[in-house]
């Protein structure tokens, strides 16, 4: 039984949209955010859904948001319906959509060729094949695989079911389709405005198919009309005046552009569309200075794509008259891709090429491939023509379907699409930036977990950032990577070089924060806190200053600066944006130090570690500490004495095992002998080995005590512990050897002393007890060493 062609345009289109579904599970890249993750209004689902449609779309971005440009408020609403259903931002959902869109089209365009086809008395396979030539081609892998472009999908979608509900009308369309054509329509521009050409389409379809009169085809564009009409008021309404032409090269390469050079670099890219068509490969999401650089007719290609387009529009003109659907399908690409063709300043876009422009005009393509293929086969009267077409197209349908599986990838992540672009666009300054971009991002990722990997990932994308700004020239209007590529530079360690780029920056975008903020982050690491501040201070005065970032580095700036009131002041700013449990604990710990604890315990949280009262009692320790190291022990043991009641609370000795021998040496010090031998006999509790507080409390029991017995065994236990000054230890308790008169025990420890040093007082003393003992040998051998040093 022979099947029905809604059977094979339902394969048709399956199989089309099958090539794209190793997508469901991609990210976004891209211009993805745009429209999803980084526009403030989608972000909300419904909330804020009416927002929409009151602004310009480029309006609710979050980087660099103007009322200008576009309008495709019903895109946006597909986001926001999306953000509602599922709660979150998917990649998946959109990628699984697009595919479900790209079938549906299919679906829409297989019945509108059919019906094409049938006026014009086509073989069904002619339809069949253009449809399966289309849903394979390459080209549109940027627009079903990238999930920003289903603004084309629903665009083209909604446009050509408005034309296929005109079309399958058998006689006048009544009312309620035209209104149904003009729903449809509009939904289509407000989507996406490209489809504004399909008035001459519809134009072309009357003339060509339905064998209208050239006034009679001009009426049938009345219900498609009416749309475009009501968009223009709502778009003039709504949007602010904005330049229509692009201000510099790196956004379109024509701008300045006139005359000759203008006619030939046009050229030049029209043919480049044409090769893609033919001949897809390779495939680049974007073309930007200079992979496409300015052409004048001295360039062959530019004279090749004369001729062609002049052969084109001679055939489209001569098979006019006599309704030549060749001449409608190269008035049908034409008009579709006039709105991208650049024709006026005032019409000039801000790409010089792209993939995405060819999607609605690509169906004429293949229309005009397999028309022709058609036409050739009967005009040489070839039998089983189907069969045929079939066989020559194979191979180029096989190749596309490859094509478009292995280009498909390229929209799995960022860094995926923009790595791919410094491949296929190596000259383009765009394609580097944005890889360097990718690779910045990727390695801020990284930096937490993978150190190493992320300093690689850093070190390529100074490569391509460097690379960008070689393509651009040294003058380039870009300024707004140069802080990315400080980023980058600091990355690798080279903060030299980064510096010199933040001022660069500074120095051509004055009012742009991120340079001064991170310049005062820069100088902070490196301890420069009052060039710090002034950073920090300026960057607040800036654009669109992230004030709680701001506030926060500022207010630790403030505190290695010691300015508490102020590091107070701006933290409390930076809490007050946002809750921070770190900055509290800041908060808290300043106010501790000037003494507010109720403050302070106002900023402490019952789930934190953080104690005002350990605090305070550390500041105290730590002003005690500071003050002992400076030799002040006056304020030393003042400090400390603050602390003492509280001390065993928090740790004792064993966790501050030198706070009883730092007080006892500042009391000792102060000549508050008793209550240093106090903190001393503690510290010797706590520590029987530590040979400072042994010789501290062996002169206590020496000088103040008179127990030399006692004075001897501290002196001894030092020199047992290991006095690092052995020599002074061993003085020591030969001292106190002496006056209990023991004089053998106290030769045998100054001889020993002599191992570590000498001095005239040890030489003296051992000289007068082998005297005390009536050992002369001794005695005289130790004069002899007093005389030496006498004569010295």
């Amino acid at each position: 039984m022979k099947l029905k062609p809604i059977f094979w345009i339902l394969l048709i289109s399956f199989l089309g949209a099958a090539l794209y579904f190793q997508t469901y599970n991609y990210g976004y890249s891209g211009d993805d955010g745009i429209y999803a993750y980084f526009n403030r209004v989608t972000q909300k689902g419904l909330e804020e859904w009416t927002e929409l449609f009151k602004y310009g779309s480029m309006n609710f971005i979050s980087i660099n948001p103007v009322n200008t440009s576009i309008y495709r408020p019903f895109t946006l609403l597909t986001f926001a319906i999306e953000y509602q259903i599922f709660g979150e931002f998917n990649a998946s959902n959109g990628h699984i959509l697009n595919v479900i869109l790209y079938f549906g089209l299919l679906l829409i365009l297989g019945k509108f060729l059919l019906i094409l086809s049938e006026k014009k008395n086509l073989p069904v396979f002619v339809p069949l094949l253009i449809l399966a030539l289309y849903a394979v081609h390459p080209i549109h892998t940027e627009v079903v695989a990238s999930v920003k472009s289903r603004d084309t999908l629903l665009a083209s979608l909604f446009a050509f079911s408005a034309i296929l509900l005109w079309v399958s009308s058998e006689s006048k369309v009544k009312m309620l389709k035209q209104i149904g054509i003009g729903i449809l329509f509009f939904l289509s521009l407000i989507s996406k405005e490209e489809t504004i050409t399909f008035l001459a389409l519809v134009f072309l379809i009357a003339y060509f198919f339905q064998n209208k009169t050239v006034v009679q085809s001009a009426k049938e564009v009345l219900p498609f009309l009416i749309p475009v009409i009501l968009y223009m008021v709502f778009r003039g309404l709504v949007l602010d005046k904005a330049a229509t032409t692009y201000d510099s090269k790196i956004n379109s390469i024509l701008y300045g552009l006139s005359g000759g050079e203008r006619l030939a670099t046009n050229l030049y890219i029209y043919l480049q569309y044409l090769k893609l068509l033919i001949f897809p490969h390779p495939l680049s999401w974007d073309y930007s200075f200079s992979q496409i650089d300015v052409q004048t007719f001295q360039n062959p290609i530019v004279w090749l794509s004369l001729l062609t387009f002049g052969v084109l529009i001679y055939f489209a003109v001569k098979g006019f008259k006599k309704r030549s659907l060749f001449s409608f399908g190269i008035l049908f690409y034409l008009a579709t891709f006039s709105i991208f063709a650049n024709l006026t300043n005032s019409l000039t876009i801000g790409s010089n090429l792209g993939e995405r422009f060819m999607f609605i005009p690509s169906l004429a393509f293949s229309f005009l491939v397999v028309y022709g293929l058609y036409r050739l086969l009967t005009y040489y009267k070839i039998e089983k023509s189907s069969l045929v077409t079939l066989l020559v197209l194979v191979p180029s349908l096989l190749a596309f379907s490859w094509k478009t599986v292995d280009r498909s990838p390229v929209w799995k992540n960022g860094l995926a699409l923009s790595s791919s672009g410094v491949e296929t666009a190596p000259k383009s300054w765009r394609t580097h930036v944005m890889y360097a971009e990718e690779l910045r991002l990727e390695a801020a990722k990284l930096k937490k977990t993978s150190p190493d990997s992320a300093k690689d990932y850093f070190a390529l994308s100074v490569v391509h950032f460097d690379k960008a700004y070689e393509i651009l020239g040294k003058d380039a209007p870009v300024s707004q990577y140069l802080a990315p590529l400080a980023e980058v530079l600091l990355g690798v360690g080279d903060t030299t070089r980064a510096k010199l780029v933040l001022e660069e920056s500074i120095k051509k975008q004055p009012n742009v924060y991120f340079s001064k903020f991170k310049l005062a982050a820069v100088s902070y690491e490196e301890g420069d806190f009052e060039k710090a501040r002034k950073f920090y201070l300026e960057s607040l005065k800036a654009d669109k200053p992230d004030l709680y970032a701001t506030y926060k580095n500022l207010g630790l700036t403030y505190m290695r600066l010691n300015e508490k009131e102020n590091a107070i002041s701006s933290l409390e700013k930076a809490v007050e944006i946002q809750d921070d449990p770190e900055l509290k604990r800041n908060l808290a710990y300043l106010y501790t130090e000037i003494g507010d604890l109720e403050k302070a315990e106002s900023y402490q949280s019952d789930d934190d570690d953080f104690s005002v009262e350990e605090t305070a009692f550390l500041i105290a320790l730590r002003a005690g500490n500071d003050a002992f190291e400076n030799k002040n022990f006056a304020l030393a043991a003042a400090e400390y004495g603050k602390v003492e009641s509280a001390f065993e609370e928090f740790g004792g000795s064993e966790k501050y095992p030198s706070y009883y021998a730092a007080y006892g040496k500042s009391l000792l010090e102060t000549r508050d002998t008793l209550a240093a031998k106090a903190r001393f006999l503690k510290a010797y509790q706590s520590d029987p080995s530590n040979s400072v507080v042994l010789t501290n409390l062996g002169t206590i029991s020496f000088l103040k005590d008179k127990n030399y017995a006692n004075a001897e065994k501290y002196f001894r236990a030092a020199v047992e512990a290991g006095h690092e000054d052995q020599f002074s230890a061993l003085n020591n308790l030969g001292t106190a050897l002496i006056v209990q008169r023991k004089e053998k025990e106290a030769i045998e420890v100054y001889e020993k002393a002599l191992q570590y040093g000498t001095s005239k007082s040890v030489l003296s003393n051992l000289y007068l007890l082998n005297k005390a003992v009536g050992n002369e040998d001794r005695m005289n051998f130790y004069q002899e060493q007093l005389q030496k040093i006498s004569n010295q």
